[in-house]
């Protein structure tokens, strides 16, 4: 879930005979709640339809309709539901060795390199009133065309558009160096963390402990990891658990009082309001109501193989 982002209900992925991936995600009733993950890949989205909260790096902003929104290779990043509304996004993610060159030219070394290693990054969102927007969206438009029809010799210019795509970002000045060493440091303790936190969900974490973990004293660790992640250590430690929790609610049999105790809740009122207050229905409401759509989605399936 953090170290690299995976198809999940509401995601409809495809890969590809090259190293990229091409897919859309579609937000329905707060789901899914995409959190904090990060992938070597470059990433570049399109906001088809709908609002939802984006936070990349240390920016936090709205994607709406007509957006571009660009995550470095190694970005921080989540997307979170707003109020239920529906947020449809194309992505296309692809690693920058697929169009540099092995031999390390001037073109690797001066544009390609510096995102790789995160000495530069991007401006996270590029709206419709911006300078060279048309021009990107008409090039992004065109790489998902090619990645999703994949004609003949579809390759060579799918290559090339990605790298018109980059040059228009560095023409129009939408690459920016990225991090002093201090914030580069607390960027590293806090990716870290999350980590730690992702693989350990279900111990109890206090925050003593964990800011004793990355070595910074309990006042200073709350304020870094609210600057960096948009929300409490807390509240994202529950909104990992209650993640966790809808994935076994929806694909497994066990007890919501299982759930509840695998996923760090020992309390099981605790658990059912805090998911109540998160997804606006108990766990049991929720179970019922993916379950159903999930098998309907596997008839659905079933009955299209067979014909």
């Amino acid at each position: 879930m953090f170290n690299k982002l995976q198809p999940r209900l509401g995601i409809q992925a495809k890969r590809k005979p090259l190293p990229y991936r091409y897919f859309q995600t579609v937000i329905n009733d707060g789901r899914p709640d995409i959190l904090f993950h990060w992938h070597p890949e470059l990433e570049l989205t399109y906001v088809q339809e709908g609002t939802a909260r984006y936070h990349i790096d240390n920016d936090f902003f709205n994607g709406e309709t007509g957006d571009i929104i660009l995550v470095r290779p190694n970005g921080m990043h989540s997307i979170h539901p707003i109020n239920g509304e529906t947020h449809v996004i194309e992505t296309f993610q692809f690693h920058l060795d697929m169009i540099g060159s092995s031999v390390g030219d001037q073109v690797t070394n001066r544009y390609l390199q510096p995102l790789q290693d995160s000495t530069y990054k991007f401006l996270p969102c590029i709206k419709p009133d911006m300078p060279g927007y048309d021009a990107l969206k008409d090039c992004l438009f065109l790489i998902f065309s090619l990645s999703k029809e994949e004609d003949r010799h579809f390759e060579l210019l799918l290559k090339a558009k990605l790298h018109e795509f980059l040059y228009l970002l560095y023409y129009h000045r939408y690459v920016i160096r990225k991090y002093t060493d201090d914030i580069h440091r607390k960027n590293e303790k806090i990716r870290e963390l999350v980590a730690y936190i992702n693989n350990n969900y279900h111990q109890s974490l206090t925050i003593d402990f964990l800011a004793d973990f990355i070595g910074y004293s309990k006042t200073h660790f709350m304020a870094i990891f609210k600057q960096h992640t948009g929300s409490s250590c807390t509240e994202f430690i529950i909104q990992v658990r209650l993640n966790k929790a809808c994935e076994l609610l929806v694909n497994s049999s066990k007890s919501i009082v299982e759930i509840a105790n695998e996923i760090g809740f020992n309390n099981l009122s605790n658990f059912n309001r805090q998911f109540k207050q998160y997804y606006d229905m108990t766990p049991s409401h929720y179970r019922k109501q993916y379950t159903k759509t999930k098998e309907s989605r596997s008839l659905i399936s079933s009955n299209t193989s067979n014909n």
